[in-house]
């Protein structure tokens, strides 16, 4: 369905000129009686929204034709309606289902006019009032009052908010296309989600109910496995039957999450360029406080503390005389453990940053994520288990979010990338569920209170003392590691080593952007200097007002600023631009650091990344001006940096491809 709906929104771009109709159609059939109930209006009227925010489409019209659509679907169920009255029970669905009718009828009669007012906003109701008030001889008149006075109303409400997130993603695609393509698909996949769930509720649910009578039917009275995994999942008598299933389903996603995972790092997916991505930005954050907030966090999950809340939980285990649940406490702590260390000696995968040896010097998965996970997923489900009412929910939710800060410890500090922390997490989340599977009838009376207590009470004791006891190493091993990472000569950079640079910007999300035509192996400052003497200027600074320029039609390019592009998760060090042929355009360069220097450790010059894209204003619905990527500098199209640069800098030219985005020129420059 979510390809439909993506279908559907592609066609809208491509066809402006049929969108009008869709809407139109779109909007009718959402009110219309049985068609309403199997048709995604909802999340294609967003969708179309959405595309008249990206500045495809008018405003207006589309409204228009929306409220419209709306006026004619609901006119269409009341005629149905009036020229049936109650023999439409006998008409395939209503036969099938008459509760619906009745529902309905009891709503307009309890609400009269308003009714048509109220379910045109309710999902069940929507295509079911207006035929229960033909049905109940509403006269014409009240009817159309109300149906139109509803239809302006539910029109602006489901394309407007489209809207808005057109013109957010507007803003967004200047910063990263293909994090645009991605918030589109999200919002495509939020959108027909919300339509799937209410339509699980209105008929999957009831069929859901019906398959496990059968599935239970079935198997009760018979021998075999699969009869007694069947009654085992589904027995309604069966009070874990429920337990059985939600442990199932996080098994499922958990085993699912974790192998997609281990496959993209071990083919070195874009996910692992997204690591990196995500690690520089957060290290780009770093400030001194949240670091000490975040290493107090992460010694939560060192093993001292981990270790002590886990034997306390499995003395109290034994103390309750619950020995099965004890052994398969630590049994399920030991497997997670052995694991860990057995994929990081498999994998290789490097830390971030180095501070330990041997296998734990690797990083796939993360150790500390795994085994809070482990630990506190299989401990929040003892507790729960344990409780009844809404107080179930409690111990899971804070075991949840005890993982969730050690797991955001982890990659704020450099310690893990993303994925080492997001594997950890599933694996030992996957492993609480078994846990809970296999032990789901062998949890006595364990005094949830005391044992929360117990655990609660070692975590904040033993948590403090390794803290305050550990807390000075603690900065100097996660302290932030400098930029550079390797260092290399001259004559080696000049010489061929300048190909183990980037060749092209990589965006947050670990794909590859605009080539890289410049790698300056001097400071900022000075390649600023330079480029000023030769006409390059410094964009106007973000600020409130200089934000709110993006808003009006009449802004100017010079008055609005540069789109904070990253690479490799690092901002720019030098953001500057140049005027172009026309009023609206402009070139913008940008230079980031490489992570690389020329020189040694006692005098070295990091290494600078440069890009130039050139630019060019549009005003999307005469309402705004956003700067649009008019494509980026390339291959025979550097001469003019090369000739900014020449006057006071030694420059090597790297030429490129004819097809500049191919292969695009490269220049070497310094001091």
């Amino acid at each position: 369905m979510t390809a439909y709906v993506h279908a559907v929104t592609d066609f809208v771009v491509q066809h402006p000129n049929w969108a009008s109709l869709l809407v139109f159609l779109t909007a009718a059939a959402e009110a219309i009686a049985v068609i309403g109930a199997i048709v995604p209006g909802t999340a294609i009227l967003i969708g179309v929204g959405a595309v008249v925010g990206l500045g495809h489409l008018p405003l207006w019209p589309i409204l228009i034709w929306a409220t419209l659509g709306a006026i004619v679907g609901d006119g269409v169920s009341y005629w149905l309606g009036h020229r049936y009255r109650h023999h439409i029970v006998r008409i395939w669905p209503f036969s099938r289902r008459p509760q619906l009718l009745s529902q309905g009828e009891a709503f307009v009669r309890r609400h009269g006019g308003k009714s048509v007012v109220i379910g045109r906003f309710l999902p069940v109701m929507r295509a079911v009032v207006p035929l229960v008030a033909g049905v109940l001889g509403m006269s014409p008149v009240r009817f159309y009052v109300a149906n139109v006075l509803s239809a302006v109303a539910w029109a602006p409400l489901h394309i407007l908010p489209g809207v808005a997130i057109g013109a957010l993603l507007v803003v967004v695609g200047g910063i990263s296309g293909r994090l645009l393509a991605v918030l589109v698909g999200v919002l495509i996949l939020v959108i027909a989600g919300v339509w799937l769930l209410q339509l699980a509720v209105v008929r999957a649910l009831p069929l859901l109910a019906r398959a496990q009578v059968a599935a239970v039917s079935w198997a009760r009275g018979r021998t075999g496995v699969a009869p007694r995994l069947v009654m085992s999942a589904f027995d309604p008598d069966d009070p874990s039957a429920s337990t059985v299933l939600l442990l199932g389903l996080v098994l499922l996603a958990c085993g699912i999450g974790f192998v997609g995972i281990v496959q993209d790092v071990v083919a070195r997916d874009p996910l692992v360029q997204a690591d990196a991505a995500i690690s520089h930005l957060l290290q780009s954050m770093r400030t001194s406080w949240s670091d000490r907030v975040m290493i107090v966090l992460t010694m939560l999950g060192d093993t001292v503390v981990s270790a002590s809340v886990a034997f306390v939980t499995i003395g109290w285990l034994a103390w309750r005389r619950a020995w099965r649940l004890a052994a398969g406490f630590g049994v399920a702590l030991g497997l997670a453990a052995a694991f860990v260390m057995a994929l990081k000696a498999v994998l290789h995968v490097p830390r971030p940053i180095l501070f330990s040896v041997g296998a734990d010097a690797f990083s796939f998965p993360s150790g500390h994520a795994t085994m809070a996970a482990t630990l506190y997923g299989m401990l929040a489900w003892l507790i729960s288990a344990s409780l009844s009412g809404r107080w179930r929910l409690a111990p899971l939710a804070v075991g949840g979010a005890l993982v969730g800060m050690i797991a955001a410890s982890r990659i704020y500090l450099a310690a893990h990338w993303p994925s080492d922390v997001g594997a950890g997490v599933l694996f030992g989340f996957g492993l609480a569920a078994i846990f809970g599977l296999v032990f789901r009838r062998a949890a006595p009376n364990l005094q949830p209170a005391g044992l929360a207590s117990a655990a609660v009470a070692t975590l904040l004791i033993v948590g403090t003392w390794h803290s305050l006891s550990a807390f000075d190493a603690g900065l100097t091993t996660y302290a932030r590691r400098d930029d550079v990472t390797a260092t290399m000569s001259r004559q080696a950079w000049l010489g061929g080593d300048w190909q183990r640079l980037p060749q092209r910007r990589i965006d947050l999300d670990g794909e590859t952007e605009e080539p890289f035509v410049l790698q300056w192996a001097g400071s900022a400052e000075q390649l600023r200097k330079r480029l000023i003497a030769a006409g390059w200027t410094s964009p106007i600074d973000w600020s409130l007002q200089s934000a709110a320029g993006f808003a009006r039609s009449s802004t100017v390019v010079t008055a609005l600023p540069a789109w904070p592009l990253l690479h490799d998760g690092r901002p720019p060090s030098l953001t500057l631009v140049m005027p172009g042929a026309t009023a609206d355009g402009r070139a913008v360069l940008r230079a980031w650091p490489s992570g690389f220097a020329i020189g040694s450790e006692q005098g070295r010059r990091p290494i600078l990344l440069g890009s130039v894209i050139r630019e060019q204003v549009t005003h999307p619905w005469g309402m705004a001006s956003l700067p649009q990527e008019d494509g980026a500098v390339g291959a025979g199209q550097e001469n003019d940096l090369s000739s900014a640069l020449s006057a006071t800098t030694l420059i090597v030219r790297i030429p490129g491809t004819p097809t500049a985005e191919t292969k695009p020129g490269v220049l070497l420059a310094f001091p």
